[in-house]
């Protein structure tokens, strides 16, 4: 059967967008900053978090969200004048991505495509993410000493702040001087955790070491056999200098140092 329009929902943060459909003209929407809208309740947004927009409860919270309603009138006016500009053999591609492709960027191609197939369209609408694993959600912990700093003002020397990450400098002053740990804001238990998250906090500890010039490590860790103690998501950012005798967490013992086997 020939489509008309196709619609495809993907989530941003896997970097794997849908190819282009063949000889379509493309329209986008991006929800990754558009109808944020997460219960009040932890366990409830943890709940919704397992589910997908194509469960009712989700996709009618979703549909209800402030901004829903026009983001859909709007994708339809588009989609529909773009036909009638569109010769028959040319077919409309609308893209629609939310953060992860399993909840908001579903619920509102299934919309848009149901709003479209009234109208006589015909509406092929696929959803490539959404069977994705969930992630979890990012709520502040009380028993992190992290999240205490970040949301709840402890003490600490703030060496720089960003909307999405802060840097500080460790508790005991750190391995050397000048030794700095990069956090994100959000609660991310350690570097697995959320791809997107992750790479954000490597992005502003390049800037903030490229600003600052010099040589360094930048080590991030990931369970307590990898050395990791505090678990929210951070990367120490460690000066080095010739001789500095700093050895990695990963450094081999030289071979007077190996155990007698």
């Amino acid at each position: 059967m020939p489509y008309d329009v196709f619609i495809d929902s993907f989530g941003a943060r896997w970097q794997d967008a849908p190819p282009p459909r063949y000889r379509a003209a493309v329209l986008a929407i991006n929800l990754t900053n558009a109808l944020l809208n997460p219960p009040n309740d932890p366990a409830l947004a943890d709940a919704i978090a397992r589910q997908t927009g194509r469960d009712a409860g989700v996709r009618d919270y979703l549909l209800a969200t402030p901004g829903a309603a026009r983001i859909i009138d709007d994708a339809v006016h588009e989609v529909t004048a773009l036909r009638a500009a569109t010769d028959a053999y040319h077919p409309i591609q609308l893209l629609v991505n939310c953060w992860y492709g399993r909840h908001r960027a579903p619920a509102i191609a299934d919309a848009i495509g149901r709003r479209l197939k009234e109208a006589g369209a015909a509406v092929a609408v696929t959803h490539h993410h959404i069977d994705r694993p969930p992630v979890p959600r990012k709520h502040p912990r009380p028993d992190c000493p992290f999240c205490a700093i970040i949301r709840d003002g402890a003490p600490a020397t703030i060496a720089r702040e960003w909307t999405d990450a802060l840097a500080i400098v460790p508790r005991r002053g750190g391995c050397t001087e000048g030794h700095l740990l990069v956090l994100p804001k959000a609660h991310v238990a350690d570097f697995t955790t959320d791809p997107v998250v992750s790479a954000t906090v490597q992005l502003r500890a390049a800037e903030l070491a490229q600003e600052l010039g010099g040589q360094w490590n930048y080590v991030t860790s990931c369970g307590p056999d990898a050395t990791q103690t505090v678990f929210h998501l951070h990367g120490h950012l460690v000066p080095r200098t010739a001789g500095d005798t700093l050895a990695l967490p990963w450094t081999r013992p030289t071979r007077e140092q190996e155990p007698t086997r």
